[in-house]
This record gives structure tokens, sequence and C-alpha cells, in this order.
């Protein structure tokens, strides 16, 4: 299966490598020609380095692409969904930072298709939306099938090489997904998001794909979720990366307690020059880090209210000064 990486991050890159680990086919879109010369120096290698287990992997035959520099009449000519089917991209995982994502997918979006599915790994809010509101006209039928998704292993470029590609890995995580449903409970997409869980656990197929597609492009609700459900069962099936499918809304909630605690982290850490860890122990960090929880845990009970979900003790004030300290 062919998955296309979108963003030369450290966890891109991660991804990338276990995927082709497992003999997957894996096309990196590089962000400059200069990232590509690089790469092919490197006889298009990516190297992981395991602090923990002190071990080190090579994976190689990777395809690549530069994200081309459109200008703006070619980028109005192009339309989504219509494109020559060697250009067509089936799965697609975005691993960019959240503020370059829409700029990037800008040269790529007309390749994507409804029979597409989109991993979200930017560990950013507000993407989806501006996904919806910027390429897909807010129009869920049209847009693709779109997982998100957070990730807590630990990886990052090794000092002093400045290269992306050479990987220290120091901790071992997890990636949880969710699908972002279409909101249409009566269409079988409704239905079938309900019980993909299980078929996944149970290793079946879908019982609602399509056994006998003739045109992987067609409107098919059952094409669409064949795409959908694949990607899902693949990615569970890479063990290093320990993925989980997960309810969205779960999955939500998390995403924004990861807003809330760097909200309140990072300006602390630079008033202070201090490192995440060290702040609940300096007398002057603390306090100010506890009346930032105190409000913060306000602002999102209201937040909660407005959106009409029923309260939960994720933004405590306790709660989110425990999440700091793990």
């Amino acid at each position: 299966m062919r998955f296309h990486i979108l963003g030369d991050s450290s966890l891109g890159n991660l991804i990338a490598h276990y995927l082709r680990k497992h003999n997957h086919k894996v096309t990196l879109i590089l962000r400059t020609p200069a990232a590509l010369n690089y790469f092919e120096k490197r006889k298009r290698t990516i190297t992981v380095i395991q602090n923990k287990e002190h071990s080190v992997e090579q994976t190689h035959g990777y395809d690549t692409e530069v994200l081309r520099r459109h200008n703006m009449n070619e980028l109005t000519n192009q339309r989504y969904g219509v494109c020559s089917p060697n250009l067509q991209i089936r799965r697609l995982i975005i691993t960019t930072r959240a503020y370059d994502v829409n700029q990037s997918f800008q040269k790529i979006f007309y390749r994507l298709s409804p029979t597409s599915t989109i991993v979200l790994l930017t560990n950013g809010m507000g993407i989806y939306e501006e996904l919806m509101e910027n390429f897909f006209t807010n129009n869920e039928k049209l847009r693709p099938n779109i997982l998100m998704g957070i990730s807590s292993h630990i990886c990052r470029k090794i000092k002093n090489t400045g290269n992306q590609f050479d990987i220290l890995y120091s901790e071992v995580g997890e990636i949880d997904l969710g699908i972002m449903p279409r909101h249409d409970e009566q269409s079988i997409e409704g239905n079938y998001t309900k019980d993909i869980s299980s078929s996944i656990e149970k290793d079946e197929s879908s019982p609602l794909i399509n056994k006998n597609p003739e045109n992987e492009n067609t409107m098919s609700p059952f094409i669409i979720m064949d795409s959908l459900h694949t990607t899902i069962k693949t990615l569970i099936k890479i063990p290093e990366l320990y993925i989980r499918h997960i309810n969205v809304q779960s999955l939500q909630n998390r995403l924004l307690e990861n807003l809330v605690i760097n909200a309140c982290i990072n300006p602390v850490t630079t008033i202070f020059s201090m490192r995440n860890r060290g702040l609940l122990d300096n007398p002057g960090a603390d306090r100010v880090l506890y009346a930032l929880c105190n409000e913060s845990s306000q602002i999102m009970k209201k937040h909660c209210e407005h959106l009409g979900i029923r309260p939960t003790n994720m933004f405590g004030p306790e709660r989110l000064i425990n999440a700091m300290q793990n």
C-alpha cells in the first residue's frame, strides 16, 4: 500500500521509516529541491536511533516529490478530484507544523478526491475547519475521509547534523486516530463509523465494503469507506507505532487539553528561562502556573457550556497541573 507523507518533520520521517520497514510504499513530499538533493546524496535513506534500546535502523527505497511552486492562474485551473492517475493521492499523512498546513496543502489538494484518506498529525487545533473552509467549501460530502490524530512519540533531529533524515527516537509513545464524521447519521458512513472499531479488532473486512469496485474514483460510499477502513487497518498493524482508533470526541478533548497545557507552560518557561519539569519546583513559577491553570479551567468550563458539552473534570485546575507533571 502506498502512503504520501507531507511534512519532513521528525515524526513524519519516523512514520515513513516504519511504513517502509513493513514493506509499504512511501512517497515523501519534500519542501525544497535542496532537501531532495540532500536525500539523494544519502541514497534515500532514513536512519532511526533508539536512545533507550541503543539500536540503529535504516530504511531505503523511498519515492520523492518536491512541493511545486504554482502561479495563481495555474492554481485556479486545478480542480479538486480531477487529475491524471499518476498524480492521484490515495492516502496522505500530514505532519507539518500547524501554521504551514494551509500553504502546503494548497499545492496538492487537487490530487485528492472523496475516495482519498487524510491523516492529520499536526498536534494543532482548527486545522480541519481551516481545510474545510479553504478547500472543500464546507461541503462534507465532497471532502476526503479525514482522520484526526495525536502522537506522544518523542523524536527529534540529531543535534549538530541539522538533518531531518537522522532521527533520535528517545521515547516510545502512541498515536491515536479518530474519524471526523460527515454528520449524516442516516448514511452508510454513519453506520460504518459506529462499527469500525470492532471490525478492525477482529481483523475483518468491513461488511460495507464493495467487493467488486470497478473504479476507485466513483462516488460510491462503499469505495469511500473501503479507503478509510484499509488505511486505519494498515496503520494499526505497524507494531512500532502503537496506533489505536478511538472516539473522535475523546481525541478532540485531548487536543484541547494539550492546547491549554501549552498555553500555560510556554509563556512561563520563557519568562523564567526554565525547562518544563522545573516549573513546579520554582516558588515563583509555580504560583504563576497555578494561577494560569485556574483561569484556563474557568475559560474551558465556559467554552464547554457554550458548546453544550457535558461538564468534564479533564479541564479542572488540579487535573491540568497533574498532566503537566507527567
